[in-house]
């Protein structure tokens, strides 16, 4: 079935179907009736949570309308707010200019998205990507926009771990994956929209009998048949971004239970670090005040 562009197929499915609803499948009909602006943007998890039903639920209840699956609804949903509105009303959504209240939003949709992950991850899986990190002999890791950052900040953490890795450039992911053997491991990133760029990488990788650790929006992301091991990462922001708190306290999980395998070592590698960037440091290139903090001079407790 096509999805719907014109508003009055959509409501009227609703409409019809909603005596007929179980009790948690109404939930998601008033949740979205409540604010159907506002439920076009919304992915699965935000969805199920503010109708505070599970994730099943709400595939069942667009399958109920007579959609192939939730993006499907999803994207019938959106027509029909365009439609309604000669396309402005997504348009039109004003960007919030309180500053804190923004904030406290921010901070609200980040808790709610950690209490996902929590129940999304298992820890058998968690554990089986720790290994394979560990075990790699090399680590390249690949994601584009928003998951070019993420890629950098658990580069970093890992490194710091006593795991170097290589958080490769979009322009560059052909010529980091080709030079990957079987002994190494390949970790990819990739939300909604997705990068054909780091599918088509994963895609060689697996078929080329290279381990692929993949993180993802959803449980059955593209990303899943081209990986060993997805791992769900609930990351929706405000209004049209993509938060990377979520997964930048995984990737720093990640980072603590690596070190901990090696305690001595990572704390040798950490102050050879520090000595190698002492040059670097505020007190060499700023005039030294009285009673100023000087890490060359840390009085030992």
């Amino acid at each position: 079935m096509a999805n719907d562009t014109l508003p009055q197929p959509i409501q009227t499915r609703l409409a019809e179907a909603y005596r007929d609803l179980p009790e948690a499948m109404r939930r998601v009909a008033d949740a979205l009736m409540s604010d159907p602006l506002l439920g076009a943007l919304w992915g699965i998890e935000s969805m199920a949570t503010r109708a505070e039903v599970s994730v099943g639920t709400v595939v069942r209840f667009a399958k109920r309308l007579g959609y192939r699956g939730f993006s499907e609804f999803r994207d019938a949903l959106r027509g029909a707010c365009h439609a309604r509105s000669g396309d402005s009303d997504l348009e039109l959504m004003e960007a919030p200019t309180d500053v804190f209240g923004t904030l406290a939003e921010v901070a609200r949709r980040d808790g709610e998205n950690f209490t996902r992950l929590i129940q999304m991850v298992d820890q058998p899986t968690l554990e089986a990507a720790v290994r394979m990190l560990v075990k790699a002999h090399h680590r390249v890791i690949l994601g584009r926009g928003v998951s070019h950052v993420m890629s950098l900040i658990m580069g970093f953490y890992l490194t710091q771990a006593g795991l170097p890795c290589i958080a490769a450039i979009p322009s560059d992911f052909s010529n980091q994956v080709a030079n990957l053997g079987t002994e190494d491991v390949l970790v990819v990133l990739s939300f909604a929209p997705y990068s054909r760029e780091t599918l088509d990488a994963a895609q060689f990788a697996k078929e080329s009998g290279i381990p692929v650790i993949a993180f993802s929006d959803h449980a059955d992301s593209p990303l899943k048949p081209h990986s060993d091991i997805l791992i769900p990462v609930p990351s929706e922001d405000l209004l049209f971004s993509c938060s990377i708190t979520t997964f930048a306290a995984l990737a720093h999980a990640f980072a603590i239970v690596v070190a901990a395998q090696d305690h001595s070592g990572t704390l040798k590698r950490l102050k050879a670090a520090d000595k190698v960037a002492q040059p670097l440091l505020v007190n060499h290139w700023l005039p030294m005040q009285p009673g100023a903090f000087n890490v060359g001079h840390v009085r030992k407790p």
